[in-house]
């Protein structure tokens, strides 16, 4: 894991799941999953839609104690199963007409590991105007991360082995 800096705009995050690369690629798109997941335990998802395809949507809508803090928006780039998953990701506040919005770009790689383990790597990037713009959100991107990262193994450790 490496914090943000000034000449390095991208955090960086390694993580080793307990579970094969296609019972985590699967929540990485599936909404169901996704909402256990996606947000940092400070956020609760009010509702999440994926269009799992390239060039697809994904939006995330999001609360703190019942007020409304924003979304996450985004579009994929690349689907690649179960290997890699490359989609902008922008942050996107409560009022975006005032110029709240964040357009990001994340990068999941996933490489079977062991018996039954995933090796994930983060990469969250284009983070300047983030860094600028919403400075709050920006320094709680590694936290956040490693919070939602340890949902995910939580989730993905919950999932059944079928595919639907």
């Amino acid at each position: 894991m490496s914090p943000p800096d000034e000449s390095e705009a991208a955090v960086r995050i390694e993580r080793i799941l307990h579970a094969p690369p296609d019972r985590v690629f699967r929540a990485f798109l599936d909404a169901d999953l996704m909402r256990r997941w996606v947000t940092p335990d400070d956020l609760d998802v009010d509702r999440i839609t994926v269009d799992a395809r390239v060039g697809g949507r994904i939006e995330v809508w999001h609360s703190r104690r019942g007020a409304s803090t924003g979304k996450f928006e985004g579009r994929f780039v690349r689907i690649d199963p179960p290997k890699e998953l490359v989609y902008h990701w922008a942050f996107v506040g409560t009022e975006p007409e005032k110029g709240e919005y964040f357009d990001t770009l994340v990068t999941i790689r996933l490489r079977a590991r062991g018996s039954g383990e995933t090796q994930v790597n983060v990469v969250h990037e284009r983070l300047a105007e983030l860094r600028k713009g919403a400075p709050d959100v920006h320094r709680k991107l590694v936290p956040g991360w490693e919070n939602c990262l340890d949902k995910l193994e939580r989730t993905v450790r919950g999932v059944l082995t079928d595919p639907g």
